[in-house]
């Protein structure tokens, strides 16, 4: 999703009587944004955070978030700035990741199975698809993967195929963005690189 879906999209999630704030000078500003990207736990787009800060000026959000991301890149810490689909947020340094899975003692039917991350790569890698193509690809039915992938929202509806019986087109979502840790889907490996990690 583009950052002017994803953020006419947040800004539908915001009520109508937004809290008024006092505007901020420069250094303030700056931990403000601070304060809101270590609380929120999806990316935010420039211009929510530009509304939040009283509906400033984003360019001087865009100068804020790359001074706090040189800066970030600078200190010693265990945490980065990273652009999301659309958005900006903070994420662990993945070498980190063991200990995080470990405090939150992640079970292991919350993780995606071997079955269901086939699907889902087939589908990253041909959207947008039909079922019948997924199955025609795994050679065994995906009922139960496409309903794994739409309740945890990697993947979504996206049209109909112009072909007999005009069955569902398949996507996938900012959720899958977000999920892999990817700005968009260009930086989905290719399938050389794929073969080189294999």
């Amino acid at each position: 999703m583009a950052e002017d879906e994803l953020q006419e999209q947040q800004e539908d999630e915001q009520p109508d009587d937004l809290e008024p704030v006092e505007m901020l000078g420069r250094e303030e500003t700056r931990q403000a944004i601070w304060a809101m990207l270590f609380a929120a736990d999806r990316p935010l787009s420039m211009g929510r955070l530009a509304q939040a800060l009283g509906d400033i000026d984003p360019d001087i959000v865009a100068n804020l978030l790359q001074e706090l991301r040189e800066e970030l890149e600078a200190m010693s810490v265990p945490f980065f700035l990273r652009d999301i689909a659309g958005g900006y947020q903070l994420l662990t340094k993945p070498e980190f990741a063991p200990f995080i899975r470990r405090l939150f003692q992640i079970k292991r039917s919350k993780t995606l199975s071997k079955t269901v991350l086939e699907t889902l790569a087939i589908i990253a890698y041909k959207q947008p698809v039909t079922r019948a193509d997924v199955e025609a690809i795994r050679g065994v039915s995906v009922s139960y993967a496409f309903d794994a992938l739409q309740e945890k929202r990697l993947i979504k509806v996206s049209g109909v195929a112009e072909t007999p019986g005009r069955p569902r087109l398949y996507r996938t979502t900012d959720e899958f963005l977000v999920h892999f840790g990817m700005k968009s889907l260009k930086e989905l490996p290719t399938i050389e690189e794929l073969r080189e990690m294999s």
